[in-house]
């Protein structure tokens, strides 16, 4: 029982991770780089990450020379991604919980089987030989 407590503990715990992912937007100037949290108001968060998004919100010097969005350069790009999807984040838990539990499993098993051993040689009876009158 204990268990499927747990497992259903495990399911709820990686919905609620899974209901809310985090997106970022990498803007590349030249050799620098700069990584922005999108905002997730809209339902493609990564078609915000653009040109325009980056030169509004790069410090003050950091993309020289690129003015506009209407400015070409092939020194400017930008990348959304998603830091630690929620695919990851639940192998690596279900890798530590399958883990986890092996390990308990090992460390319980000898005394386990211990105490089943006591315990069926409690159990068993030898059959008193009768005497007959």
């Amino acid at each position: 029982m204990f268990h499927y407590l747990l497992l259903l503990l495990t399911f709820f715990i990686l919905q609620s991770q899974a209901a809310n992912p985090i997106l970022f937007c990498k803007c590349f100037c030249g050799s620098n780089s700069t990584i922005f949290e999108l905002p997730m108001m809209d339902p493609k968060p990564c078609a915000n990450c653009t040109k325009q998004f980056c030169l509004d919100n790069v410090e003050d010097g950091m993309c020289d020379g690129i003015a506009d969005e209407t400015c070409p350069s092939n020194d400017f790009r930008t990348n959304c991604f998603a830091r630690d999807s929620v695919k990851d984040e639940s192998i690596v838990f279900l890798f530590l919980i399958l883990t986890v539990g092996l390990l308990i499993s090992a460390a319980v098993k000898p005394h386990f089987q211990q105490w089943r051993e006591e315990r069926r040689i409690r159990n068993d009876y030898t059959a008193v030989a009768s005497q007959e009158r």
